[in-house]
Formats: C-alpha cells, sequence, structure tokens
C-alpha cells in the first residue's frame, strides 16, 4: 500500500462529524511513514488530484500539519 492509501485509511477511522482529520509528525511515525511531513502532504495533494478525488488537503496556515477533508 502507497503513502497516499495510508493516509487515507488512516483518515477514514479518524475524520470527524466533518469530514476532517489532522496529520502531523506523530500520525506520520506511527503510521510508519518516514518521509518529511510537508512531502507527505504535497505527495497526498498531487495524487488526490491526479485522482479527481472528493477530498482535498489543507494546511491552514498550520506549518506542523495538514488536514484531509471531504468536499461533499
Amino acid at each position: 500500500m502507497g503513502t497516499t492509501d495510508t493516509i487515507l485509511e488512516d483518515w477514514s477511522r479518524r475524520k470527524d462529524a466533518d469530514g476532517i482529520a489532522w496529520f502531523g509528525e506523530e500520525d506520520l511515525r506511527r503510521l510508519g511513514i518516514q518521509d518529511r511531513l510537508m512531502t507527505v502532504m504535497q505527495d497526498v495533494q498531487h495524487i488526490l488530484r491526479t485522482r479527481r478525488s472528493d477530498k482535498v488537503v489543507e494546511t491552514a496556515g498550520n506549518p506542523d500539519g495538514f488536514s484531509i477533508r471531504e468536499t461533499l
């Protein structure tokens, strides 16, 4: 399973009522992802766009994490 799919699987388990889950360095370690946080964020963002996904990646100005949320 690739990094994006691992992140999305975790997102689906942790998302809140608004369809949002945040990811930080500790989450990446927990998931066994060793890449840097912003690298992972950019990779996930790119993959979601190429898949024309209903999910988006956002930082909301937070340099220590990113969120994934549903846009439906």
